[in-house]
């Protein structure tokens, strides 16, 4: 049997990738949500606005951009700029509603989460093709 944790860590991965390269241009370039430097894809970070902890958001895409790790890690992942980026992409009910299901709680059983990784591997496998990455 597979543990949850286990999932999770895989999905984590998998997510963080997506995530990043998502957001790449055809040159693997990425933008850091909060302070706009540019950066090589695999040089950032998944930042999470709602902490990862908090597992209703946890691998929500609206939740999730590339952040340089000076302000993912060393500035605890700016989080009063990272709102406001947020607010500027998804408008103020786009993140009160991101930040009520945080609130909500809840969590992923095995099953719903080994159907995001296999989702989530199929996109990384197509994006990388799309860009050449």
């Amino acid at each position: 049997m597979v543990k949850i944790r286990d999932l999770e860590k895989k999905l984590d991965r998998v997510f963080s990738e997506y995530i990043r390269l998502s957001a790449a241009d055809d040159n693997g370039v990425v933008r850091c949500v909060t302070c706009g430097n540019y950066h090589h894809w695999k040089e950032v970070h998944c930042g999470h606005f709602i902490p990862r902890a908090r597992k209703a958001t946890r691998f929500d895409e609206m939740n999730c951009h590339p952040q340089c790790v000076r302000c993912n890690v060393y500035r605890h992942g700016e989080p009063d700029i990272y709102r406001q980026k947020l607010i500027q992409m998804y408008g103020t009910l786009g993140v009160e509603g991101l930040e009520n299901l945080a609130r909500m709680g809840g969590s992923y059983d095995a099953y719903s989460l080994q159907i995001l990784l296999d989702s989530y591997k199929e996109k990384v496998k197509q994006l990388k093709k799309e860009k050449g990455l």
